[in-house]
């Protein structure tokens, strides 16, 4: 597995870039460099802009540089729930009548905010029940005012799809994509839910989340198995805090301290707006300074002091759950761009990118003893120090540390027998998928959205293929002794409580 989805770079979609324009281009780095716009409105805002195609179609991202590594444990889960809330809409989007709304909203944070307070100092006192039937109340009335799912209804009503949006350890976008002739709509609508947005039916979503803790980690093993891994791996770095938040700590976020994330977050600085498709760059920069560049600027919100510390000795954990067994191994490394990001990507490739790797034909094919394996360079996030997870699902009757104990073995055999034909053979590998990968306007937008946002520029990706190609075994042989040993090393193990009773 890369180190994310968009992450992958697509230098060799250049085959359906270059049709679209009439022209051959040696290769897509080269046409991302000549053909994407890139412009800065004075109060932060990037604004990148590639035009291609023939339908008059636009993808749109807006992505903000913030995710679950910046909060703390009081506002963990913030950057996810806070994502939720920007679906609600504005004083004038949501709302049948915000001038009766708005006095109910602000009685319900009050109540909501006292009703947290006392729960979690006082669990007993007796004003808990009585402000939670007055809670319920206050909600019911607002119902009358509140209309769902505003903006699904309006974009669905002028063509649109795909709106949706994401959470990560490192960001946070906002996307859809429309019929080239909406861009106002588009920029009027997303402009005005960032410049006012209400936090209306805040409580609701928040039960929501929980609920959605409960399945997606707590019910589920290999949810849990995740979390529990980058807890154990990272002990001080806010890597270690799950996307969702911990499940103690959702149900008493605190509606203020959300919107203080959101304003110390939000901010123009760390806001990159992708637009891709049949375009006039010209006229789509004036719509956009319009509407986006009146957003009020903020101090920039101040970069995390604590590192990682040093690992100085393997790490391991037990997870009982009655699941499938699973295990995991990883490795603490730089963070790209550093070379050894880049030679990672390798490593990664050719022990288990796929069905081709040394993992998968030792333990899948030809031993038996996994039905399951792969990786991830960069977990969990890019913006800082992470990780190259291998992962692996034993096979019936065969014990995760029988698996555990053959990834070491193929190791150790790559480390001395590196040879340069397997990492060309994975570099084309990488050029092939790249040709049939992400050549919608869509996939575009949210590679070029990745690389400015969480690197702070889109032209990495222009030229990641040449540096991976000038990747030889010597630095793969040296990355493999500095990283990969026991010292560095966090081992988990999923025992299913199923077989143990």
């Amino acid at each position: 597995m890369k180190r994310s989805s968009v992450l992958m770079p697509l230098f060799f979609i250049f085959f359906s870039l270059a049709s679209a324009h009439g022209s051959e281009i040696g290769d897509a780095g080269e046409y991302l460099r000549r053909n994407v716009v890139e412009k800065r409105l004075p109060n932060g805002i990037t604004l990148i802009m590639l035009d291609r195609g023939y339908a008059p179609v636009l993808a749109f991202e807006i992505s903000f540089r913030v995710g679950s590594v910046d909060e703390s444990y009081s506002t963990a889960g913030a950057a996810h729930l806070l994502e939720h809330m920007l679906f609600k809409g504005t004083d004038r989007i949501g709302t049948r009548d915000f001038k009766k709304e708005g006095p109910i909203q602000r009685e319900i944070e009050a109540v909501g905010e006292t009703l947290d307070r006392l729960k979690l100092e006082k669990p007993g006192n007796s004003l808990v029940p009585e402000l939670e039937k007055r809670l319920r109340l206050l909600q019911e009335k607002q119902q009358a005012y509140v209309e769902s799912s505003p903006y699904d209804k309006i974009y669905t009503e002028n063509g649109g799809v795909g709106f949706n949006a994401s959470t990560s350890v490192d960001k946070t976008g906002y996307y859809i994509e429309l019929p080239s002739s909406k861009i106002d709509l588009w920029a009027r609508l997303e402009s005005e839910r960032l410049r006012n947005p209400v936090l209306r039916e805040y409580y609701q979503e928040r039960n929501n989340v929980v609920q959605e803790r409960l399945m997606r980690y707590d019910a589920s093993g290999s949810g849990g198995m995740f979390e529990r891994f980058s807890s154990t791996a990272f002990i001080a770095h806010p890597y270690r805090h799950p996307i969702i938040g911990w499940r103690s700590g959702i149900p008493y976020l605190s509606v203020e301290d959300v919107k203080d994330f959101y304003r110390s977050h939000y901010i123009p600085s760390r806001m990159t707006i992708t637009i891709v498709g049949k375009q006039d760059t010209d006229k789509t920069f004036r719509v956009i300074e319009k509407y986006f560049g009146s957003l009020p600027s903020g101090p920039e919100p101040r970069e995390i002091p604590v590192r990682e510390p040093e690992q100085k000795g393997e790490r391991r954990f037990r997870y009982l759950f009655e699941s499938t067994p699973f295990v995991m191994v990883g490795w603490h490394k730089p963070k790209f761009p550093g070379r050894e990001d880049y030679i990672c990507e390798i490593i990664s490739e050719v022990l288990a990118g796929g069905k081709s790797s040394r993992l998968y034909k030792r333990l899948v094919l030809e031993k038996k003893l996994a039905t399951s394996v792969s990786s991830w360079n960069g977990y969990p996030g890019a913006r800082y120090d992470n990780m190259i997870v291998i992962y692996a699902t034993p096979a019936p009757s065969v014990s995760p540390e029988d698996v555990e104990n053959e990834i070491y073995g193929e190791i150790d055999d790559f480390s001395r027998n590196a040879g340069r034909a397997e990492i060309e053979r994975v570099v084309n590998k990488i050029e092939s998928e790249m040709v049939f990968g992400l050549s919608s306007n869509k996939g575009l937008a949210s590679l070029l959205s990745y690389y400015q946002t969480v690197f702070g520029g889109w032209r990495y990706a222009a030229d990641y293929l040449p540096v991976i190609k000038g990747i030889g075994p010597e630095d793969v042989k040296n990355v493999l002794s500095r990283y990969f040993n026991r010292e560095n090393r966090t081992v988990g193990i999923l025992v299913d409580t199923r077989k143990a009773k």
